[in-house]
């Protein structure tokens, strides 16, 4: 499976994040829908959103293209199997 990995700056820090969607808004903007991805196998919240019962942090957030830096592919490889004997 191949995923879009990019990297947007929040205060100062670089996190790295899965492109898991792109669309053009009417004016002509490019939105992307990201996800952060887990440090040290914890999963992370750095965006904070708006509602109307108050801010709450997301690991999830909808960022324009321009703010994204980095941008590239990662493939994950599928496990080797191993054939049984005798199953030549």
């Amino acid at each position: 499976m191949t995923r879009t990995i990019a990297f947007v700056r929040i205060q100062n820090q670089k996190v790295a994040v899965e492109i898991v969607n792109v669309f053009t808004t009417g004016d002509g903007r490019r939105i992307a829908s990201v996800e952060a991805l887990p440090v040290n196998g914890k999963t992370i919240r750095p965006f904070t959103q708006y509602s109307i019962g108050g801010p709450s942090q997301s690991s999830e957030a909808r960022i324009p293209v321009a703010f994204l830096t980095d941008i590239g592919f990662a493939v994950d490889m599928p496990a080797p199997t191993i054939a049984e004997v005798g199953s030549l």
